[in-house]
């Protein structure tokens, strides 16, 4: 019986040999053609910076995915929690941990392999999701834009993207198909992995009321798994840290505040239009501003195509939480909108529907690659990104 179940959901879920082939191409290739880039960036540019304090390795294939946020990661998987360290959710240092204690391998290599395997998974996922609702070849568009996403090389550094994005399109996934407790355990683990997972009980909850309207079934209870991973964690927080809310003082390590969704905005055109164009909180505002508005646009061009009620809302209100905590006196006020737009996967597939058109299909593929090459070049060579 569990075979049986196990071959129907690979036969829903898993690609067809060709489009398989196709997105297993996509995959290698963009992967080995940042390593490539990264490498060259460590190694031969002259305009390189290294950062002996904090380079965890002198293997520059390895060194190159282990900056920034992957430092926090690799130290909680090493170390447990610091105060600071609790803004960083438990999921993926802990699978880091896991694996390392299972195979001995160090620490900085079982963090990517555990980012490497969601961006597998999510591609997969993703597929399945946009193939079930829109066919394949949207499908296949939407998933050659995700992966050549600009940012989209935070799915195979140290940072909890590539899982994340696994755990939720999954979530949607299953949700679609009226598999309520498995996209509820799936919800929880998204919700150990970042607090926006917390919000996958949208798709959950909108496809039990497609299905059962107000009635209350056992299926409904469902939702109730979401929140439990959030209030596990904070449970820990309150036994060794003293409060269960100690995630949210920790973001002010960050200078993060919460006001309204416009301030954010208006002090990226106030830096940008003060600033000098070659400054680099000039050229950050910039193009985290321009991850939001395309974002917004793209949010309202799915709403007039009539895309799903929970993609709608759950990349709504993503958005707008991420706009409503800017960064007021750092550097960019919209700190790191480049990156965190990367989770809200339905304006790929907005994305994958503009490149339906000849003209729009030529500019991302000349355009996004072009991106994701020269951003991950200042991430390895440790310059601020996203």
């Amino acid at each position: 019986m569990i075979l049986n179940r196990f071959q129907g959901w690979k036969e829903a879920w898993w690609p067809d040999k060709e489009s398989a082939k196709e997105l297993f191409q996509i995959l290698v290739f963009s992967r080995i053609a940042l390593i490539v880039a990264g490498w060259i960036g460590l190694a031969r540019l002259p305009w390189k910076y290294y950062s002996p304090t904090f380079n965890v390795t002198t293997n520059p294939i390895l060194l190159m995915w282990i900056r920034w946020d992957g430092l926090w990661y690799t130290g909680i998987a090493i170390h447990g929690y610091w105060f600071q360290a609790l803004a960083f959710f438990p999921l993926y240092p802990l699978l880091t941990a896991i694996l390392h204690w299972m195979t001995f391998l160090p620490v900085y290599v079982t963090a990517l392999i555990v980012s490497n395997l969601g961006l597998i998974g999510f591609t997969i996922s993703f597929y399945g999701l946009v193939r079930d609702l829109y066919g394949e070849d949207l499908a296949k568009r939407a998933v050659w834009i995700a992966i050549m996403f600009p940012t989209a090389f935070f799915m195979s550094a140290a940072y909890t993207e590539g899982l994340y994005m696994f755990l939720s399109t999954t979530v949607f996934w299953l949700a679609y198909r009226k598999k309520f407790w498995a996209a509820g355990i799936f919800g929880m683990l998204a919700a150990l992995t970042r607090n926006e997972g917390a919000f996958t009980v949208i798709p959950i909850l909108w496809s039990y009321y497609q299905s059962y309207g107000w009635t209350i079934k056992k299926s409904l209870w469902s939702v109730l798994l979401v929140p439990a991973g959030i209030v596990a964690f904070m449970i820990y927080q309150w036994r060794d840290f003293g409060s269960p809310l100690a995630f949210i003082a920790a973001q002010s390590y960050w200078g993060r505040q919460i006001t309204w969704p416009w301030v954010g905005i208006f002090l990226a055109i106030k830096t940008i239009w003060h600033g000098s164009p070659l400054q680099p909180s000039t050229i950050l505002s910039m193009i985290d501003l321009c991850a939001a508005l395309i974002f917004m646009i793209l949010w309202i061009f799915a709403w007039r195509r009539k895309f799903p009620v929970d993609w709608l809302a759950y990349w709504g209100i993503l958005l707008l939480i991420d706009i409503s905590a800017p960064d007021i006196h750092g550097r960019s006020p919209l700190l790191s909108m480049s990156r965190l737009v990367l989770i809200l996967f339905p304006g790929f597939v907005m994305l994958g529907i503009l490149a339906k058109h000849e003209s729009w299909n030529r500019f991302f593929q000349w355009l996004l690659p072009m991106l994701q090459v020269t951003f991950f070049l200042i991430f390895a060579t440790w310059h601020w990104i996203a």
